[in-house]
């Protein structure tokens, strides 16, 4: 009797301890912080997984100079755009930028996109961001988009998750615009 409470007690606590398959963000993905540094600009963004440099991407799809670091499952997707300026160009503001990219998705999507704009205060500097939701592959996608200049570094943050993702929509409440400009002093 003692060995089959003894297995009984076992496989309970597999059980319990195995969280029969949670749907919460917080027990499914690691949260955390990255900090990225590019020229003199450093900036703390939250995440819910580690992102990485892409080593093959030296312009975005705007044709800037970028450094992208990128992270995505099939919940969510983050990217981390370090732009410089075009040769022989000056670094365009955050609300040109916006339009820019605005008018990038609106020829590829066209109808299939609903976009709305507005300038916000992300860590006591000004951003263009964006809320859009589009449709690619027959897949409704959430996106939101943060982009501001910091230390001649323009910054362009995406997030973007499956609108039916009860999971991507979790994330996007803990990272979406959890940004840190980092303030150094001389």
């Amino acid at each position: 009797m003692k060995k089959w409470f003894t297995v009984f007690c076992m496989a309970l606590l597999v059980f319990v301890i195995s969280g029969c398959g949670s749907d919460n963000a917080l027990d499914s993905y690691s949260f955390g912080h990255k900090v990225i540094k590019s020229g003199n600009s450093e900036i703390t963004v939250a995440l819910p997984y580690d992102i990485g440099v892409q080593p093959n991407t030296t312009k975005n799809a705007l044709g800037y100079p970028v450094t992208t670091y990128l992270g995505a499952d099939k919940n969510f997707l983050v990217s981390i755009e370090a732009i410089s300026p075009k040769a022989g160009q000056s670094l365009p503001t955050a609300a040109a930028y916006g339009a820019e990219t605005r008018s990038f998705y609106e020829k590829n999507f066209g109808d299939k996109l609903t976009w709305s704009d507005e300038m916000k205060t992300v860590d006591g500097v000004t951003a263009f961001t964006s809320s859009a939701t589009l449709i690619a592959n027959q897949i409704q996608i959430r996106f939101f988009q943060y982009t501001f200049a910091d230390k001649g570094v323009l910054w362009n943050i995406t997030y973007q998750y499956p609108v039916d993702s009860t999971m991507g929509a979790q994330i996007s409440d803990l990272v979406v615009g959890k940004i840190q400009i980092t303030k150094k002093e001389g």
